[in-house]
C-alpha cells in the first residue's frame, strides 16, 4: 500500500511537478536573463560615468597645475576673483602731491596694459567739476580719484599702489640702463635744458633715464610719450633679469609701498609684469596741451581715450607706415598721434614721397580692410585701395593734401 500509494502519488506529483517544473524554469530563466540586462546597463553605466569622470579630473588637474606651474605667477586669476582686477598706481612726490598716475589693466593671454595718465590731465571730477587729477586727489584723496579715473577711462578701479620718488629710483638702479625708444623724434624739456631723442633706440644710464622721467611730468609737448616709453623701457631692462632675482627684488620694493595687496600678491604682480614671455604694452591717454591764462593742463581725446581701452590684442598684429605725400612739415607724425590708440605696430617715414597726392590713400592687405576702415573713421578722409601686392596684414596710409597739419592736431 505505501508502496503503491507512494507509486500513484509520485506519478501524479510527478506530472504536477512536471508542468510546474517547466513553468518555473521559465520564469526563472526569464528573471535571470532580466537581472543579467539590468546588470549590463548598470555595468556600461557605471564604465562610461567613470571615464567621463576621469576624463573631467584629467582636465581639472592639467588645468591647475597649467596655473600653478613654476614661472607662471597666477596674480591675474587671483586679481579678478573678488572684481575687476584693475589696479591704480599713484605716484607722489616728497611733499606728498600726486606726480604720477598709472592704471594697470590685467588682459589676455596673462599679459598687462599700462595706462599713463598725466597728473596736469583735466577730468570731470565728482562733486567738484572739472579739475586736474592732482587737484582731485588732493581734494578727495583715493577714493575721489578712483572715481575720477574710472569715468574717464570707463573702467573699474579695484586695487591701490602708492608709491614715492625712491621706489622709482631703485627699481631703475635694479634695472642699469634704460631704452628710451620713440617711434618719431621727440623734444623734452628737463632740467638741464631740451632733450632731442632720436626715433629708435635711445638707450641711458639710470640717472640720465630720471632726469627724463621727472621732465616728462611736466613737458606740455612730449610728456606723456616720454612718460610711457620710461616704464616700457624700465619693463624691458627688467625682464632680462632672472625670475629669483625679480621676485627678491620685488620683496624689498614691496617694503617701499603703501598698498592693499599683501607681499606675495605684489611679488606675483611684479614678476608677472616683468616676465618676458607676456603681452605688455604702455600707453600714454590720448590728450591735447591746452592753455588757459597761465594755466597748463592737458585735455583728454575721449573717442581716442575710447578706441584705446577698447582696442584688442590682435589689433598689434597690423603694421602700419604712415608716408608723406605732401612735403608739408608735421603732418606723418600728427597723422601717427591719431592713429596710436588703434594699438597698431606703427612705423613713420617723414620725408617727402616725392609724389605730391591730392588725396589720402589707405592702402591695406588682404586681411587688413577693416582696419583701414577705421583708419578712415580716425583720419576722417582717406581712399581705401585692397592691395593684394602688400602683406596680408599691413596696411600703408599716404597722407595726401586733404589733410592738413591743423586738421590732424584738432583730431
Amino acid at each position: 500500500m505505501r508502496k503503491k500509494g507512494f507509486t500513484v502519488k509520485h506519478k501524479r506529483r510527478h506530472s504536477r511537478y512536471r508542468y510546474d517544473s517547466v513553468k518555473t524554469g521559465y520564469r526563472r530563466s526569464k528573471l535571470v536573463s532580466e537581472r543579467s540586462e539590468r546588470r549590463r546597463r548598470k555595468f556600461k553605466f557605471i564604465l562610461i560615468a567613470g571615464l567621463m569622470l576621469a576624463v573631467i579630473i584629467f582636465v581639472a588637474v592639467f588645468v591647475f597645475l597649467k596655473v600653478r606651474s613654476p614661472g607662471e605667477p597666477d596674480i591675474v586669476e587671483k586679481r579678478s576673483e573678488g572684481g575687476s582686477g584693475n589696479i591704480i598706481a599713484v605716484g607722489r612726490d616728497d611733499a606728498g602731491k600726486l606726480s604720477q598716475l598709472l592704471v594697470i589693466v590685467p588682459g589676455g593671454q596673462a599679459g598687462y596694459s599700462v595706462y599713463v595718465i598725466p597728473a596736469l590731465t583735466l577730468a570731470n571730477t565728482p562733486g567738484h567739476g572739472f579739475q586736474k587729477m592732482e587737484k582731485a586727489y588732493e581734494l578727495g584723496g583715493q577714493e575721489l580719484l578712483d572715481q575720477t579715473v574710472a569715468d574717464l577711462l570707463q573702467i573699474p578701479i579695484q586695487y591701490h599702489l602708492t608709491f614715492r620718488n625712491a621706489a622709482i629710483e631703485i627699481t631703475a638702479e635694479q634695472a642699469g640702463s634704460i631704452n628710451i625708444k620713440p617711434d618719431r623724434a621727440l623734444a623734452l624739456d628737463t632740467e638741464n635744458g631740451t632733450v632731442n631723442l632720436a626715433a629708435g633706440d635711445n638707450v641711458v644710464g639710470t640717472r640720465l633715464a630720471l632726469t627724463y622721467l621727472k621732465g616728462a611730468l611736466t613737458d606740455m609737448r612730449s610728456g606723456p610719450q616720454v612718460q610711457a616709453l620710461f616704464y616700457r623701457g624700465l619693463r624691458e631692462a627688467l625682464s632680462s633679469r632672472s625670475e629669483a632675482d625679480r621676485r627678491s627684488f620685488a620683496v624689498q620694493l614691496a617694503q617701499r609701498m603703501e598698498m592693499d595687496l599683501d607681499d606675495d600678491e605684489f611679488s606675483d604682480l611684479f614678476v608677472a609684469m616683468t616676465s618676458p614671455g607676456r603681452d605688455f604694452s604702455v600707453w600714454p591717454i590720448p590728450v591735447r596741451a591746452m592753455v588757459n591764462g597761465a594755466s597748463l593742463y592737458f585735455e583728454p581725446v575721449p573717442d581716442q581715450i575710447d578706441m584705446l581701452m577698447t582696442g584688442q590684442p590682435t589689433d598689434s598684429g597690423f603694421n602700419l607706415e604712415i608716408q608723406n605725400g605732401t612735403g608739408a612739415a608735421g603732418v606723418v607724425e600728427a597723422a601717427g598721434a591719431c592713429l596710436s590708440p588703434l594699438r597698431y605696430n606703427m612705423t613713420l617715414t617723414t620725408e617727402p614721397s616725392g609724389v605730391n597726392y591730392d588725396f589720402t590713400q589707405i592702402r591695406t592687405g588682404t586681411e587688413a580692410v577693416n582696419a583701414g576702415n577705421r583708419i578712415r573713421d580716425v583720419l576722417g578722409k582717406g581712399t581705401l585701395i585692397k592691395d593684394e601686392y602688400l602683406e596680408k596684414q599691413q596696411i600703408i596710409v599716404i597722407i595726401g593734401k586733404d589733410l592738413s597739419l591743423a586738421e590732424l592736431e584738432k583730431r
